[in-house]
C-alpha cells in the first residue's frame, strides 16, 4: 500500500545523485522545470528536506543553493562512482540516496528503506518482474570498501553492489501500483509521460467519454 504519511524525522543525511551527462535527454534533465514551477532536482530536494536532517548533492547543483556539493572522485563511472564519493566524505554514518531524475518519490515510501542493518544496503524490489531496483537506496558508510573494490574491478552497476553485499543487502518489495513512484526520466518521451502523470486527475481526460 502506498503511504503518504510523513515519516519520522531521520537524523542522517540524504543525497541526490546529480551527475551524469543526460545523453539520451539531450539537455540537463535535473534542472528541467516541472508544472509546479520547481525544477526536477528542487522537487526531490524539498521532499527529502521534509524529513532528513541534511541534504547534500553529488554532482551538479543545477542552481540549488544552501547545500554541500560533492564532486565525483571518479568521472564517467556512473552512480557507483557517486556512491564512492558520498561514502568517502565522512559526512554521515548512513545515507538515503535518490537519483536526480526520480521526481515522483514520496517521503512516505522512502521511509520503508530504513529497515535492515544500519551498516548495510536497503533498496526496493519488484516481485512481479523478479528484479531489484537499486535506486533509491539507504546505504551505510561501511559499504565503502565494497564499492571501491567493485570500481577497481571495473564494475559500474548498482546491481553488482547489491549482489556483492550478499546478506548485508535487503530488498523491500513494492506493490504493483507503487512501481510508477520510482519512475525515472531519461528521454523526451519520459518527460511527456511525467507531465501527464503530474497533471491533476480532473484534467487528464482527453474529452467526454
Amino acid at each position: 500500500m502506498i503511504s503518504f504519511e510523513p515519516p519520522k524525522p531521520w537524523p542522517y543525511t540524504a543525497a541526490i545523485l546529480s551527475g551524469g551527462q543526460s545523453i539520451r535527454m539531450g539537455v540537463p534533465k535535473a534542472g528541467m522545470v516541472l508544472p509546479d514551477g520547481r525544477s526536477m532536482i528542487e522537487r526531490i530536494r524539498d521532499m527529502l528536506a521534509s524529513f532528513c536532517h541534511r541534504v547534500v548533492l553529488v554532482g551538479e547543483t543545477y542552481g540549488l543553493a544552501g547545500h554541500q556539493c560533492l564532486d565525483d572522485e571518479q568521472e564517467g563511472v556512473g552512480p557507483l562512482g557517486g556512491l564512492e564519493t558520498l561514502l568517502a566524505s565522512g559526512i554521515s554514518p548512513q545515507y538515503l540516496v535518490v537519483a536526480c531524475d526520480q521526481p515522483l518519490l514520496p517521503a512516505g515510501l522512502l521511509s520503508r528503506l530504513m529497515a535492515g542493518d544500519d551498516d548495510g544496503f536497503t533498496c526496493f524490489s519488484d516481485p512481479e518482474r523478479d528484479r531489484v531496483l537499486p535506486l533509491p537506496c539507504r546505504i551505510g558508510a561501511e559499504c565503502l570498501d565494497v564499492v571501491q573494490t567493485l570500481l577497481d574491478e571495473r564494475q559500474r552497476s548498482l546491481w553488482s553492489l547489491f549482489t556483492r553485499l550478499g546478506p548485508e543487502a535487503l530488498a523491500v518489495p513494492l506493490a504493483a501500483r507503487e512501481r510508477d513512484l520510482l519512475f525515472n526520466v531519461n528521454t523526451p518521451e519520459d518527460v511527456a509521460k511525467l507531465f501527464k502523470m503530474l497533471r491533476p486527475p480532473e484534467s487528464r481526460s482527453d474529452g467526454p467519454a
